[in-house]
């Protein structure tokens, strides 16, 4: 990588990481330079101002995670195996939380930046693309394959999950998405059937 990308990636994850930890509020170009080890001017050379780093900051993260989404997910056609794959990705996830919660701070911050909102508009846009393109899968080949709203589903997928994170976010009670997999299951497994797919319950 070149140096002037690297130092634009390295600003970038110290963006998410000061968003993470020390939330909107908390994430000015002091607090960027001090995460990632680096002058606060440095900001200024490759950025306009902190709210444009924050907008590519978002993109960042959202390109990074889509990629690994994508790179997990594309092949599943099968809803148990879809299920399980996602339970992985949402523990991926958890692990490292600075993308989770730096989104969850722009989107608080949001109603303040035009910009900022734009940006979260178009990210949501992206992700409820994907999971529509999830669901055309799990119903190609099936009666209901020209039946299902595929892209009112992958909107409201995005939206529940965007709402549970927020939850999360507010109280700390991570155990909502598992509860939200362990209940899934069981209409996994009928899905499965019904398509002829040879649905089977995940191991334990």
């Amino acid at each position: 990588m070149a140096p002037r990308a690297e130092a634009r990636r390295r600003l970038l994850e110290a963006a998410i990481r000061t968003l993470a930890i020390e939330g909107y509020a908390g994430t000015t170009a002091r607090s960027i330079a001090k995460t990632g080890g680096f002058a606060p001017g440095v900001i200024y050379y490759h950025f306009e101002d902190l709210e444009d780093l924050l907008v590519a900051a978002l993109s960042h993260t959202s390109r990074a995670r889509r990629e690994r989404y994508e790179e997990v997910l594309d092949s599943c056609s099968d809803a148990t195996e879809l299920l399980a794959r996602l339970r992985e990705l949402y523990a991926e996830d958890m692990r490292d939380q600075g993308h989770i919660d730096a989104v969850q701070e722009l989107f608080r911050a949001s109603s303040a930046s035009p910009r900022l909102r734009d940006e979260l508009l178009a990210h949501v846009e992206s992700w409820s693309e994907f999971a529509a393109a999830t669901v055309r899968r799990l119903v190609a080949g099936t009666a209901f394959e020209s039946l299902v709203p595929s892209r009112d589903l992958g909107m409201i997928a995005v939206a529940m999950f965007l709402g549970v994170q927020t939850l999360t976010h507010l109280d700390g009670d991570r155990s909502r998405i598992e509860s939200l997999f362990t209940t899934a299951e069981p209409a996994a497994i009928l899905w499965d059937t019904f398509a002829g797919r040879g649905g089977h319950a995940p191991e334990k």
